[in-house]
């Protein structure tokens, strides 16, 4: 993966909350955001399907904030998204096409 500087602050700040958070960060996202890479103005982050769905999640956090460019940008890329259930109102992980 590949994010960009404002991404890859947005999961600093999430794995910084962990645990105090409903849905905390999959096991080992705190390290994989630790040792990103910078490649000029990308970070390289080498996630598992796990981590994958909690960088979703917090970009779809970032997005109820107002940022939904991220989200979008996130969506087109990888096919994946939280969205909300329609019975429960709580946010799941969608693949999209």
């Amino acid at each position: 993966m590949k994010p960009r500087r404002p991404q890859t602050d947005t999961q600093r700040v999430y794995v910084h909350l962990g645990a105090r958070l409903h849905l905390p960060p999959a096991e080992g996202l705190a390290e994989r955001v630790r040792t990103a890479r910078q490649l000029g103005n990308l970070w390289v982050l080498y996630l598992d399907e796990e981590q994958t769905e909690s960088v979703a999640y917090t970009l779809y956090l970032r997005s109820l904030g107002g940022s939904v460019a991220d989200v979008n940008r996130f969506t087109r890329q990888y096919g994946l998204a939280f969205r909300p259930n329609r019975s429960t109102g709580s946010p799941q992980p969608t693949r999209l096409p």
